[in-house]
């Protein structure tokens, strides 16, 4: 996310809480599924889970972190790497100044989301230490810590330093944003509804907009969720990096529409105007695939994880390695995927949701792994994802009756998520179920580029259930 505005994290799309101090969206993105995307930053607004990435970086002498610097501070450069810079030199130079280190500390979270370098996030933390020393810890400082949290996928302590920020300040909007999100990534949807809605009576705008596309998408709304999300891309400043992480999750809404051609245009200018946005690059990766267009596909990727070593982007580069038959790549490219999340949990990331759903996708091979990973998430928060990612590790692990409760629960809400779906059809099937089965299998295919490397199996149980393709437009740009 960027400068001043939250975006909702989506676990998948809530799985980043991006922080800005504007109106805008955060990481509620709805789902940059977590097998292709490890999201640890929310979009437009508290940094929260958007893209695990392990870019390493030499750690500055002076600890000082940040999850979004002020854009109302004109004694500061505007110039992300030039802001950050200055305010290493203000701690410095006065290190008593309280407000410095908590804006430090914000810039520090901000600037893990936009390199991918989760080392920033140790030095957020150093930074937030000082200023609460400085400052009592003052409600800046228990709300940038709640958007560092976010970054971090501790949702439970996301929610609680946003909500001691309301007790004393009841209309900070950036507090509201924080504890929308984390209480999104903790499952309960009921609460999230509500405050969604404070959100926009509040301040209609980018973060409001966005987090209510998301909760939509969860309850199966999907045009609801794209008009949601089109008011936030409007709401966004134009040619900003806000604007950007709206496109890349419009993008993403319209792919679970099955509107191909749409999606790409959304991905397109999202990358014009954010060169390194993951989301985007990776969606425009899959529309590629979805045509076979394994070149341009791999070059999109490779284009970002050059500049980002995203592990998301890294996991789909993997998966196009799997649907090309090309396991040398794939092994080699989830060893630099498993690095990168190494070192995100080495840095105080909790991925493991994020892990064992991508542990899953590799097959039967990882799903011991990815079992232990899932429960483990499951154990620390009740959500849809952390359900699905459940059933999909014990589906791997050739247990679909231990999946079905997880994958039932998953299916609650009807989200309009194709990889949901889909573990939901091949569950069902190995049961038996094919009534069901087909049901999923057709929810599925309204997004035919969710995953390159599921595309055969999938239409391979088509095939035998009798769902017809051409009715969903498989592979097709549409």
């Amino acid at each position: 996310m960027t400068c001043d505005q939250k975006l909702p994290i989506r676990s998948p799309r809530l799985i980043a809480g991006l922080t800005i101090t504007s109106p805008h969206r955060s990481r509620i993105s709805v789902t940059v599924r977590a097998a292709c995307a490890i999201v640890v930053v929310t979009a437009v607004g508290a940094v929260t889970t958007s893209t695990i990435a392990g870019a390493t970086k030499t750690p500055s002498p002076t600890p000082s972190s940040s999850t979004a610097v002020s854009a109302r501070s004109t004694e500061l450069p505007n110039d992300p790497a030039a802001r950050l810079k200055a305010l290493e030199q203000r701690t410095t130079a006065n290190p008593t100044d309280g407000k410095a280190w908590k804006d430090l500390a914000t810039a520090y979270t901000r600037r893990a989301y936009e390199t991918a370098d989760s080392s920033y996030y140790p030095l957020a933390t150093g930074a937030l230490d000082r200023a609460a020393k400085l400052v009592n810890n003052s409600p800046d400082v228990r709300s940038a810590r709640a958007n560092l949290f976010l970054a971090l996928h501790n949702f439970s302590g996301a929610r609680a330093e946003a909500a001691a920020v309301l007790k004393v300040q009841p209309n900070n909007f950036d507090a509201v944003l924080s504890l929308t999100d984390a209480t999104i990534e903790l499952g309960d949807y009921t609460t999230a509804a509500e405050l969604v809605d404070r959100l926009v009576n509040q301040r209609p705008g980018v973060a409001s907009f966005s987090r209510l596309s998301y909760l939509r998408q969860l309850n199966g709304d999907i045009l609801g969720a794209e008009m949601a999300m089109r008011s936030a891309v409007s709401s966004a400043p134009p040619d900003s990096i806000d604007r950007a992480v709206a496109l890349a999750y419009l993008g993403e809404v319209l792919l679970e529409r099955g509107r191909g051609d749409a999606a790409m245009r959304s991905f397109s200018e999202a990358l014009r105007l954010h060169p390194t946005s993951s989301i985007a690059a990776m969606g425009k990766a899959r529309l590629a695939a979805g045509k076979r267009d394994w070149k341009m596909a791999t070059t999109t990727l490779e284009t970002l994880v050059d500049r980002v070593p995203v592990p998301g982007a890294l996991g789909l580069l993997a998966e196009l390695a799997r649907a090309n038959g090309d396991h040398a790549s794939e092994t080699a490219t989830n060893q630099l995927v498993d690095a990168s999340i190494d070192l995100f949990r080495a840095n105080g990331a909790i991925v493991d949701a994020e892990i064992a759903t991508l542990l899953a996708d590799r097959g039967p091979g990882s799903s011991t792994q990815a079992v232990a990973a899932a429960k483990k998430a499951y154990g620390a928060r009740r959500t849809i994802f952390t359900e699905d990612a459940l059933a999909w590790a014990l589906m791997q692990s050739a247990r679909p009756k231990e999946a079905l409760p997880h994958i039932a629960s998953a299916l609650a809400t009807n989200p309009a998520v194709a990889s949901v779906h889909w573990h939901a059809a091949t569950i069902y099937n190995a049961l038996g179920d094919t009534t069901k089965a087909r049901s999923e299998l057709a929810l599925t295919l309204r997004n035919p580029w969710f995953s390159p490397a599921q595309r055969s199996a999938v239409e391979a149980l088509a095939a035998k259930l009798g769902v017809p393709l051409q009715r969903t437009g498989l592979g097709a740009n549409t």
